[in-house]
């Protein structure tokens, strides 16, 4: 007997994806400044449940199955303005939406078939949070949930160093419960979904080493799934660097419209300043990061992560955009 896959109520989806610490928050709010794009929302679920179907814990009819159920609750209770954030700093507050006068006129709405109805002639475009899907994105395809992804890469040496200053080379080995990440045991001790396969690897090496582990790994994975991507899968997927939206934000989001055929509104200069864009760049400080970072790893880590940064600087890492 197999679980049945709920019709999705609403199929208008982008994903705002990429690696922890590259700039989503940034973008997510210059989205919700755009003509028919929704506030935004995170799911957590895909990126906790992917990896037990990656590893086998779970399988593609039982992902697939409860990721339909929790897209739907999540469009009906959008409509209705149910569990909404009122924490003022919180990137999903309605204080910081463009229309928080409309989260209160839905709930006057009536519970009910008329917004499964509203739903399904809704064109609204609902934009999710998401992280690491295009490190396992042969696997979301299997799915057969339509999604449009922008997905933003930022210099490795500026994401690695912000890794480590929240705490990342660590958490996971000691179980933090605010890392809400899917975790793995082996032989006694814990270690993320990224590390399987390197287990003794990853347990050899320090906090900063971790952390350029993990993101080197996590890199090359995305790397080598759009990599293999056919010119019509890739026609979903826009690909943004995190420096060219911090410095030409007005180009960047040009880009947006026209991938996701929406406009800018009257928001959307408000929306840049929340989100403090257009601001320089300070090189300064990434050569005292790289500084930091090379002093507390081996050799052969920061080669190749010197590698990287220099492959993203030149070329975007050769991707056939």
């Amino acid at each position: 007997m197999e679980l049945c896959e709920y019709e999705l109520i609403n199929d208008n989806i982008v994903f705002v994806d990429g690696l922890t610490r590259v700039g989503k928050s940034m973008l997510n709010i210059l989205l919700a400044s755009l003509d028919g794009v929704s506030h935004p929302q995170v799911l957590e679920p895909l990126e906790q449940l992917m990896p037990m179907y990656k590893t086998g814990h779970m399988d593609k009819n039982s992902i697939s199955a409860f990721l339909r159920l929790h897209l739907n609750e999540k469009f009906y209770n959008y409509m209705l303005s149910r569990n909404l954030n009122f924490r003022y700093d919180d990137l999903t507050s309605i204080h910081n939406s463009s229309n928080e006068i409309k989260f209160y006129k839905n709930l006057s709405k009536i519970d009910g078939e008329t917004i499964i109805n509203e739903l399904r002639s809704d064109t609204t475009l609902h934009q999710f949070q998401t992280h690491d899907v295009l490190t396992q994105y042969s696997l979301f395809l299997d799915l057969n949930i339509e999604a449009k992804i922008i997905e933003i890469f930022r210099n490795p040496i500026d994401t690695i160093h912000s890794w480590y200053k929240r705490g990342w080379g660590k958490r996971f080995d000691n179980e933090d419960p605010r890392s809400f990440t899917s975790l793995f045991k082996y032989e006694g001790k814990t270690l993320p979904h990224y590390a399987i396969g390197y287990e003794n690897i990853y347990f050899s090496l320090n906090e900063m080493e971790k952390c350029v582990f993990l993101h080197n790994k996590l890199l090359n994975e995305s790397l080598v799934e759009y990599n293999k991507l056919s010119s019509e899968q890739k026609y979903n997927i826009l690909i943004l660097k995190y420096e060219d939206i911090l410095e030409k934000p007005d180009i960047e989001i040009d880009k947006i419209c026209l991938f996701l055929n929406v406009n800018k509104t009257e928001h959307t200069s408000r929306f840049m300043k929340h989100a403090r864009v257009p601001r320089e760049l300070k090189l300064d400080d990434r050569k005292n990061k790289t500084e930091e970072i090379r002093r507390n790893i081996n050799i052969k880590l920061f080669d190749e992560l010197m590698y990287l940064s220099n492959q993203y600087k030149s070329s975007l890492y050769d991707l056939d955009l």
